[in-house]
């Protein structure tokens, strides 16, 4: 298996990885493993715990772990963070670094079967582990109403109720089940005028129906709240997000946990965290990728990285 994933934001993750020192630390999601090898060759990296829920991260581990020995791959969803420590042999530390890159990996994206890619023909299924729904059964079976919310809620696509409305047209003829039948119908759902636009019309239902499948926002505010009690005294939570939904779920969490006033809609008066102040933000404002970057992994150009450190 090729492994055709390129961590993005690398060299910004790194310059936040202390130098000086041992480091405990969690990849929280693997996938094809690009950050953990990179900060393992450089880094005094004592101990590495791998999490991937992607059944295909163990080929790119079993890979990795022929040169290093003191790292460790669980196959779980990331939300259960807390029970994969105190199962492993790591329940009695705390975590120096623990990272998240929330993208979907090119290894998924590339590999038609999979379904995630508009662009490629696949079976409409988008899973990223176990899950009890695929995009087949949710595009072939939840009603209008149910898909065009699915739409706007977890792709903020403001055509949502178009495109449900075509796919209910269409499936009424004949089952949906491909990528690129259900990409035609988005296409053809969305003005001509819109069709100018970098981005291709299909990305924001994709999302959609990937986010909903995987339940991709409760696991990572999840995710979030476990991952903080297992830092270590000025331990780091460093995060790479690639759309508004989950950056808005970071920015907010640290907002909250560094007793930062702060809206959780523009509409509402300032809020005071009413909890300890737990976190420290490092970044005041989330990095972006440089230009080069973005010219060389056009998949990096919505990257957003957000750090902040355990007070």
């Amino acid at each position: 298996m090729i492994n055709s994933h390129i961590p993005v934001m690398l060299d910004q993750v790194k310059s936040f990885i202390p130098m000086s020192r041992d480091l405990n630390l969690i990849d929280a999601t693997f996938g094809g493993g690009g950050y953990s090898k990179a900060i393992l060759e450089e880094f005094n990296i004592k101990n590495l715990l791998a999490i991937d829920r992607d059944p295909t991260s163990k080929f790119f581990f079993n890979e990795l772990n022929k040169k290093f020995k003191n790292i460790e791959l669980i196959n779980e969803k990331f939300s259960k963070i807390d029970q994969i420590i105190q199962k492993s042999k790591f329940s009695k530390i705390k975590f120096d670094v623990i990272i998240f890159d929330l993208g979907v990996s090119s290894n998924q994206i590339d590999n038609p079967n999979r379904g995630f890619s508009f662009q490629n023909e696949g079976p409409l299924d988008m899973k990223m582990g176990s899950s009890d729904l695929n995009a087949y059964e949710i595009v072939n079976s939840f009603d209008e109403k149910k898909l065009a919310d699915i739409f706007f809620q977890f792709g903020e696509e403001k055509y949502s109720r178009k495109i449900a409305k075509n796919i209910i047209k269409n499936r009424a003829i004949k089952p949906i089940d491909n990528t690129i039948a259900l990409s035609d119908i988005i296409k053809k759902s969305v003005p001509n005028n819109n069709l100018k636009n970098k981005i291709h019309p299909a990305t924001k239902t994709f999302q959609a129906l990937r986010i909903y499948i995987n339940d991709e926002l409760n696991e990572l505010k999840l995710a979030l709240q476990k991952s903080e009690n297992l830092l270590a005294p000025n331990g780091l939570l460093i995060i790479v997000s690639f759309q508004s939904l989950e950056d808005r779920i970071v920015k907010d969490f640290f907002n909250h946990k560094s007793g930062k006033r702060w809206r959780s809609s523009r509409h509402l008066p300032d809020l005071g965290d009413l909890g300890p102040i737990t976190l420290k933000i490092i970044t005041k404002k989330p990095l972006r990728p440089e230009d080069f970057e973005i010219d060389n992994n056009p998949r990096s150009r919505s990257a957003k990285l957000r750090v902040a450190q355990k007070i």
